[in-house]
């Protein structure tokens, strides 16, 4: 098993120094936690980072694997130039994942396509900002993006990333950037819709305690006034986590963070990917 371990992230230019300033004060939960999982990326130093991404380039039918030979973004669109990511593509396990969706009968392409260097958006951006920070050395990245495919094919797709990364022998994080309700305040993007907490809040709750039944039945209707941007990206996470459960694997959530003090929803989350007993050897 080489997947070692999963986040939940949000990625708002504004919780990055550089780009937030004394605005960053406004969202310090965020911004700790986001430093929880800096910190904790440096103790599993991923060889691969998997990150889906809700502002990658989306179609609408099939999910998107990226099979660009590098990543190079910058947050220059946020007053922010000198805050950079740059990556190498890792293409063995792209392809891995577009031949295991196939397999998992989910339509997925490539989104970008080999020897193709990829601009990063913000959705990925901010969160490898934090996460690639104390690293000791570059990981390679895949890039992924959900479609308008339904839930269940969401979390099927993840069920084929799920195998590809736990039978991969390099260490593998994967990172689920995903933005709650955009209309938790009247001053928000969107406006105040009391679907907005009702949604952020069963997310909360369900991901705090692991609850991914739960997490996958937010009533449509309460989805669709959250004017959310990350829920199908959970979906896919959802995947993953059924796989590793069904090899016989267990997993811990840690709720790092929830709060939304511009009117969108920032969740910062852990899946601990906890080694089987016998790896765990004896005090």
């Amino acid at each position: 098993m080489a997947l070692v371990g999963c986040f939940v992230t949000p990625h708002p230019p504004i919780i990055v120094p550089e780009v937030g300033g004394a605005q960053l004060m406004e969202a310090q939960p965020t911004v700790r936690a986001m430093r929880e999982l800096q910190a904790r990326a440096a103790a599993l130093q991923p060889e691969t980072i998997v990150l889906l991404s809700p502002h990658a380039p989306l179609m609408y039918d099939r999910m998107g694997v990226s099979l660009a030979s590098s990543y190079d973004g910058s947050l220059a669109f946020f007053r922010a130039p000198n805050v950079r990511v740059a990556a190498a593509g890792d293409l063995e396990i792209a392809e891995a994942i577009l031949t295991a969706a196939a397999k998992h009968q989910v339509s997925a392409a490539p989104s970008a396509s080999r020897g193709d260097v990829v601009d990063l958006d913000h959705g990925a951006m901010v969160p490898l900002v934090y996460i690639m920070g104390k690293l000791a050395e570059t990981p390679r990245l895949v890039l992924l993006a959900f479609s308008q495919l339904s839930l269940q094919q969401h979390v099927r797709f993840g069920e084929a990333i799920g195998r590809v990364l736990l039978d991969e022998s390099r260490r593998v994080l994967y990172v689920a950037s995903s933005d709650l309700s955009h209309r938790l305040l009247p001053e928000g993007p969107y406006g105040f819709d009391p679907g907005g907490p009702r949604f952020d809040g069963a997310v909360a709750d369900a991901f705090a305690s692991g609850d991914w039944k739960a997490l996958s039945s937010i009533p449509g209707d309460i989805v669709a006034a959250a004017g959310e941007c990350g829920y199908r990206s959970l979906m896919v996470l959802a995947g993953i986590v059924q796989t590793v459960h069904a090899e016989g694997l267990q997993t811990e959530n840690h709720l790092l963070s929830y709060e939304g003090p511009f009117g969108v929803g920032y969740l910062v989350g852990e899946v601990e990917v906890l080694k089987a007993s016998h790896e765990q050897g004896t005090a």
